[in-house]
């Protein structure tokens, strides 16, 4: 009897984790669904060499270059951290780094492993950065976001991309006049003030920056 009340409560408890990772796959997918008309947007702009080189074959927009790259730039990461967004609904993933980290302090402790990584020529700045990382990265791996709240950020964010659209449309067309380097410093200004107004696109930059650079196999003595 005791056997196949066990027996129940594990397939009870499979069949719930089935459920539930189903739904949170399901949330995800329903999530970049709501990005895929921006990117497809996007993509159009992109196929003209975006505003940049729409800005170097126009001889009155080329000494702008630099204003146009970091035009593209910013549009293409507002899609970036919408999709990072939704990727992370139910958390942030370990990275190599964090697994990396995680699993050399647990083999070897976290002092142990300290001595190691200066062994191998890393500095304690750095060092002290990655143990930090690996601290984010525990604490953040089953952070939630609401669905609905993202998909609102993302409505929030398709005027962005239409007027990107709409400026490379006019930018095809040759329809070019002095208000044009104005537009789009106005425009992407507008975009650093919706990444630090909106409180998820200011949240995903703000993980994404906490992440750290490191080789991993130069870090392991690798090739």
């Amino acid at each position: 009897m005791q056997k196949f009340v066990l027996l129940l409560t594990i397939l009870f408890c499979s069949l719930i984790f089935a459920s539930t990772s189903l739904a949170s796959q399901e949330s995800i997918t329903e999530c970049h669904s709501h990005i895929k008309p921006l990117h497809q947007e996007r993509e159009k702009v992109a196929q003209l060499d975006g505003i940049w080189g729409l800005f170097e074959k126009n001889r009155e927009l080329q000494g702008n270059s630099v204003l146009a790259i970091n035009y593209d730039r910013k549009v293409n990461s507002i899609i970036f951290h919408l999709e990072y967004l939704c990727d992370t609904l139910d958390g942030i993933p370990m990275n190599e780094v964090a697994r990396y980290m995680r699993d050399g302090i647990n083999e070897k402790g976290e002092e142990g492993f300290r001595k190691e990584l200066i062994i191998l020529g890393k500095v304690e700045s750095d060092i002290d950065i990655w143990f930090e990382f690996l601290q984010f990265s525990l604490k953040n791996k089953e952070r939630p976001l609401k669905l609905n709240s993202v998909i609102k950020t993302i409505k929030s964010a398709a005027p962005f991309i239409d007027s990107y659209v709409s400026m490379a449309g006019k930018g095809d067309r040759r329809e070019i006049d002095g208000s044009t380097l104005k537009n789009v410093k106005e425009l992407s200004s507008k975009i650093d003030i919706f990444f630090k107004s909106d409180n998820f696109m200011n949240q995903a930059l703000t993980e994404n920056k906490s992440i750290p650079y490191v080789d991993i196999n130069e870090s392991s003595g690798g090739s």
